[in-house]
């Protein structure tokens, strides 16, 4: 298991997922003001809320959820794969290439609200592909209520109406989606004005030629020396998707996937060239837009004997890329730490988290064992992308305990030492 993607099931929860957890503990008027803190709407804590509650706070029973939404959004997909290709083997290959791809399974385990984007996305595409336009706004809206970058969803749709020209569902559905969103602009509003310095890299040339192939395998620059092997990738995808979109059948009939692929990269990235908001999970729905694209060209550009052969080749080739991802994914293992640390704590015992990026895997691990605290003796103010929502100045500490009371104060590394000072 520790080399399969199941690892990424167990192991230790690291700073976003421990984030999630704090949000979505307490009442739900507490996680709507913490939420209103934050950068994402609240729907997924929510959600996560009442999982919580029935399930328990273990590090499986947490991530379950993520797979919940997963599980769902792959049998959304092969409802969709039959609906466009009226086979059920299409349909299943589809699916499959959905299920091993390298990005879509990593975040399809991380206690994050990145599986429900994926969910949510699809089943707006499903529906607007489908022409089921309530079910479309709710799904819509719900992505919305999700993650901010569901807006590059919408407005992949909006171009891809305008392209057909018809500006009258264009009108219908900007005014639905203003009127259910309205609730949640002022706060939108007020995080974006607090937001401050962010940590994302400014967009270079070198990622801009890997991008396609980085989002397909969820590629981060780990390890180094394989930026050539996504340039090229990225370079199969856009033939794939010229090979397509050449012919005129299949461009008139599958336009919206090149619009769910296209639009919402290059807005990001052009936009990332005056303020940086590109992270690759936060348009993890383009991935999803990408296998869309490569079951088309398997389906309708190959040889009927040969389609099959390379398809499930692929599917092959990507089980071994999963495999070998695992090893870079692995997050610090702040759960052994804790079973050292727990044991040891006495009453009157306090745990210091030695940076903001660890405070709140020691809130989850240590739980009700201690008090918790942010070592912070220059008293600075955390950044808010940090989750300083969390971190009011109640929780800071500034030097250490007098002897015999003790700190356990925890490195980002997952070491810890005892401090205290002499009376």
């Amino acid at each position: 298991m520790n080399h399969t993607p199941l690892f990424y099931w167990t192991q230790s929860l690291w700073r976003d997922e421990a984030f999630s957890v704090w949000i979505a503990q307490d009442s739900l008027s507490e996680l709507i003001r913490r939420t209103s803190g934050d950068f994402n709407p609240p729907l997924y804590y929510i959600l996560l809320h009442y999982w919580l509650q029935i399930f328990g706070r273990s590090e499986i029973a947490l991530r379950g959820l993520s797979v919940a939404f997963w599980l769902c959004f792959l049998a959304v997909v092969y409802i969709f794969a039959k609906k466009i290709f009226k086979s059920q083997p299409a349909a299943i290959l589809t699916t499959a290439l959905m299920a091993v791809n390298p990005m879509l399974l990593y975040f399809a385990f991380e206690l994050r609200m990145y599986s429900l984007l994926i969910l949510l996305a699809t089943l707006s595409m499903y529906f607007f592909y489908t022409q089921n336009w309530w079910w479309h706004i709710l799904a819509t809206m719900a992505g919305m209520y999700t993650q901010p970058f569901m807006a590059f969803v919408v407005i992949s749709q909006i171009a891809y109406l305008g392209f057909k020209k018809d500006w009258r569902r264009i009108g219908q559905n900007s005014i639905w989606f203003f009127l259910l969103y309205l609730p949640w602009i002022p706060t939108l509003l007020k995080q974006f004005a607090a937001s401050g310095p962010m940590w994302m890299y400014p967009v270079d040339l070198n990622l801009v030629v890997s991008v396609l192939g980085n989002l397909y395998v969820g590629y981060e620059g780990t390890p180094g020396n394989v930026w050539g092997w996504m340039q090229i990738l990225s370079v199969g995808i856009i033939v794939i998707t010229f090979s397509l979109w050449s012919n005129a059948k299949l461009r008139r009939k599958y336009d919206l996937f090149f619009f769910w692929v296209y639009i919402p990269t290059f807005l990001v990235l052009g936009i990332s060239l005056l303020k940086p908001i590109y992270v690759h999970r936060y348009v993890i729905f383009v991935t999803v837009g990408e296998v869309w694209l490569v079951s088309f060209y398997l389906q309708y550009l190959l040889r009927p004997k040969l389609k099959n052969w390379v398809g499930w080749s692929l599917v092959i080739l990507t089980i071994l890329i999963d495999l070998f991802a695992v090893s870079f994914h692995r997050k610090v293992d702040l759960r052994t730490t804790f079973t050292q640390v727990l044991p040891l704590l006495q009453p009157g015992d306090l745990v210091y988290a030695q940076t903001p990026l660890v405070y709140y895997e020691t809130l989850y691990y240590v739980g009700k064992s201690a008090p918790v605290f942010l070592y912070n003796p220059q008293r600075i103010t955390p950044p808010r992308y940090v989750g300083s929502v969390g971190m009011p100045e109640s929780a800071w500490a500034t030097s250490y305990p007098f002897f015999p009371r003790r700190a356990f104060t925890i490195s980002e590394s997952g070491s810890f030492r005892i401090n205290s000072q002499l009376p």
